[in-house]
């Protein structure tokens, strides 16, 4: 069997190919050419845990960089701001070149700096991270470089605020740089609805719902082959059914039939059966569990009320089975709707947006009783 890493069940990894996001991806990369100041060049991308945003924002990175982009990718921390400098000094140092003796009516973008991308001592002690980003990004601009900031698990803070007003700032003094954020529903949710951050309203959003079942099913015929492995079309179909457009399920699934039909060489029922069990497993461990930890008893009243149902919930339905008032019950649908873990698809009507949560917390809720 050839031994490639086509699955990467894990999260922060990027995959050996992202399926099913391919205008997602092209949405993003377009944005890169319109004109600065441009909606396209800030993008703020929602999704589930399990959806694929960090993998695609490590595509994104990949990609950018052959369009002539200075990329720095960083996760929302407290030291995000100083990494985003740190990154681009580094990873752009290669594209500015040295001038031999002082030019006479040098340019304002070359000022602050020593050697390459480094900052002279003086820059670096009185200036903050407005002034030394604008500063970098004139010096690349020198080089034909723009500056992409790629800004993963996104929530509110002060420094996410600094980062998008320097943004904004750096767009209105027409800098060659763009933005592409990632998070969880309710935490882009909480950005966009912050008094200072309001004006990422006008940003791109893409929302990263599960991939087609005829993608998934394409691509474990392609990696299964390409693995040495043999399968009959039924278990491709049932395969490509239990991942539920989900990509980390459909890396996990993947991962563990090839793991189980290590020495076989096919796929046959018996290692589909336990490939699912165990893709299940770490998907209720690592998907589930942290979805439903922040949420309060009255969230989980909810969702177990749901759960009683095994297709769409009538509202009407879940305000007695939960005793509730339609006014009281309004925030809470709200709530979870906001954190992407239930939908509206009709009016009077939610469904679970995470594949398998009715069923988990239904085996649950037997356990208990």
């Amino acid at each position: 069997m050839v031994d490639a890493p086509l699955f990467h069940p894990t999260f922060g990894s990027r995959p050996s190919r992202i399926v099913g996001r391919d205008i997602e991806i092209e949405s993003i990369l377009n944005g890169l050419h319109t004109a600065t100041g441009a909606r396209e060049r800030c993008t703020l991308i929602l999704g589930q845990r399990g959806m694929g945003k960090t993998a695609l924002l490590l595509e994104v990175e990949e990609r950018a960089k052959q369009e002539g982009y200075v990329v720095a990718r960083v996760s929302h921390n407290e030291d995000m701001l100083e990494e985003v400098i740190e990154l681009i000094q580094l990873k752009g140092s290669p594209y500015v070149q040295e001038r031999k003796r002082p030019v006479k009516g040098f340019s304002a973008g070359a000022l602050g700096f020593s050697v390459g991308l480094t900052f002279t001592e003086t820059t670096q002690r009185n200036y903050g991270f407005r002034v030394k980003l604008d500063l970098l990004c004139q010096k690349l601009e020198e080089s034909g470089k723009g500056v992409l900031v790629l800004v993963d698990e996104v929530k509110t803070s002060e420094k996410m605020r600094q980062l998008a007003t320097t943004y904004q700032n750096l767009v209105g003094d027409e800098r060659s740089i763009a933005m592409c954020m990632a998070g969880l529903p309710h935490a882009v949710s909480s950005v966009l609805n912050d008094s200072v951050l309001t004006f990422l309203n006008r940003a791109q959003k893409i929302k990263l719902g599960p991939i087609s079942n005829q993608e998934v099913r394409a691509y474990y015929a392609s990696a299964f082959e390409q693995l040495g492995l043999t399968c009959s079309q039924d278990i491709l179909d049932s395969a490509s059914h239990e991942a539920a457009g989900f990509p980390y399920l459909m890396q996990l699934i993947g991962f563990y039939i090839v793991r189980y039909a290590e020495g076989s060489h096919a796929v046959d029922a018996s290692v589909l059966k336990q490939a699912i069990r165990s893709a299940r497993s770490d998907f209720e461990d690592n998907v589930f569990s942290p979805i439903l930890a922040p949420l309060s008893d009255k969230d989980r009243l909810l969702l177990d009320a749901m759960s009683q149902d095994d297709g769409p919930s009538k509202v009407a339905d879940l305000l007695e089975r939960m005793g509730m008032s339609d006014s009281r019950f309004q925030p809470y649908r709200a709530r979870m709707i906001d954190a992407g873990i239930v939908e509206s698809p009709r009016r009077g009507e939610l469904v679970f947006a995470v594949p398998f949560l009715a069923d988990y917390l239904r085996s649950k809720n037997e356990a208990l009783s």
